[in-house]
């Protein structure tokens, strides 16, 4: 073993070379990897986001105002805890305080994703998405804003593995429905995140990140939803 007061200068420089380049070599490629990717937002903006039925609008009022003499802007917002694009958590439909929104692991809010087209304005049967989702753990589900899983695609795709469900509609269960659809996605631990914006967004592989607001308790948060795709 060569002592470190043994060491020549000669050495010590091929050294430094080597690392410079190694680190260069590094750099050279997350810079091409990150000019490649394609970052596509799919949330809502709140004020414009459909409401579900019975929901309340947000509202925005200014507490403080640089146009009426104050050093900075600040504002109040008054809004539901589903508003716009937002996840679910269990004690959304369960009583259960050991589940609130701020205890569900981030991991079921990123990685790698499936956008799946399934038909439009109909109750989204088993057959309408098998075949779709082998391999993958979160998927997203485009029908045009008004489709939703009945009981028995809810059931496959938990038995699928998957833990993580998006949807472009507002809920993704129906509205004669929701307790008993989403109960089976959530007893099962998946996360849910709904009312997404996909009308651009072609089927395929995506890196999907949706993390919700951390507000400790509640049965609900909004989120910054948006898919990664890189060119191959």
């Amino acid at each position: 073993m060569v002592s470190r007061d043994k060491v020549s200068e000669e050495e010590k420089t091929e050294c430094t070379t080597k690392s410079r380049l190694i680190l260069g070599t590094g750099f050279f490629l997350y810079r091409r990897s990150y000019k490649a990717m394609k970052i596509i937002d799919i949330t809502r903006t709140v004020q414009d986001a459909p409401l579900y039925h019975g929901g309340v609008q947000a509202v925005i009022a200014p507490l403080t105002s640089i146009r009426s003499g104050d050093d900075y802007n600040e504002c109040l917002i008054t809004a539901a805890s589903h508003i716009g694009t937002h996840a679910d958590a269990p004690t959304h439909y369960i009583d259960d305080d050991d589940r609130s929104i701020d205890k569900m692991g981030l991991d079921l809010y990123c990685g790698n994703c499936r956008v799946v087209s399934v038909p439009a304005n109909t109750l989204i049967k088993v057959n309408d998405i098998r075949g779709k989702i082998e391999g993958v753990k979160k998927i997203v589900l485009h029908g045009g804003g008004k489709s939703y899983l009945c009981e028995e695609a809810a059931e496959y795709l938990i038995a699928c593995g998957v833990h993580t469900i998006v949807t472009d509609a507002l809920s993704v269960a129906p509205p004669d429905n929701e307790r008993i659809v989403h109960e089976i996605l959530m007893r099962a631990g998946a996360a849910i995140v709904e009312n997404v914006i996909l009308d651009e967004v072609p089927d395929g592989r995506y890196i999907i990140f949706a993390f919700p607001i951390k507000y400790g308790g509640l049965d609900g948060a909004p989120v910054r939803a948006v898919l990664v795709a890189q060119d191959n």
